[in-house]
């Protein structure tokens, strides 16, 4: 099932997935990672031609649900192998720096 839209996959190799890995593996948090982003979603409208763009999901924060009613986002951490918000808003700062 696809929702109405075309999967988008973006190439492992690729200078957005490679500088996300290295992002990742810079870091000291824990994170989950090895399966290939096949997102159905309007993000095709960028990943497939004319514009055949990369896409990925990245980030060190740390929630789940969301937009749902009992979403949540966890804002400061006790645990120093999990980034709150801080921690989550520097990653983006890291990895955009080395993306540029």
């Amino acid at each position: 099932m696809s929702g109405g839209y075309n999967p988008n996959q973006t190439a492992a190799d690729s200078k957005l997935i490679q500088t996300q890995l290295a992002t990742y593996r810079n870091s000291a948090s824990i994170r989950s990672s090895g399966r290939a982003l096949r997102d159905p979603g309007p993000a095709m409208c960028f990943t497939d031609a004319p514009l055949s763009l990369p896409a990925g999901h990245f980030g060190l924060g740390h929630g789940t649900g969301a937009h749902a009613p009992d979403e949540y986002y966890l804002i400061e951490s006790t645990n120093p192998k999990v980034q709150g918000l801080d921690g989550a808003v520097g990653s983006f700062v890291e990895y955009l720096y080395a993306l540029s």
